[in-house]
């Protein structure tokens, strides 16, 4: 069995985002997400390494860039992860509040 390479915990949830690699524009979804990065959705062809930005909505706007780093084909869709790349402290503070939201909806009671 592989170790975990992860250094933060994803929390799941299910967020649409839209998302640009290139001239590619496309809609994927966010299935989990961390500080450091998230697994995305879509039935977009993408590669590793390639450099891509999206936008999700959670309570305002959140623009983000991130890099593929690992994909999966599963059936008609991919899975890819990602990870956050160029964060300032806005973003930062967004993806924070994001996964708070989803461990204390999930896990507070």
């Amino acid at each position: 069995m592989f170790p975990e390479k992860r250094k933060t915990h994803r929390l799941q949830l299910n967020i649409e985002a839209v998302c640009k690699a290139g001239e590619k524009l496309f809609k994927a979804y966010v299935i989990d997400i961390s500080p450091g990065g998230l697994k995305l959705e879509t039935q977009t062809k993408l590669h590793p390494e390639e450099h891509l930005t999206f936008s999700i909505e959670w309570k305002k706007p959140l623009k983000l860039k991130g890099v593929v780093r690992w994909m999966k084909k599963e059936d008609l869709h991919y899975l890819y992860g990602v990870e956050f790349t160029e964060l300032n402290q806005e973003q930062e503070a967004g993806i924070r509040e994001i996964t708070q939201d989803v461990f204390w909806q999930n896990y507070g009671g």
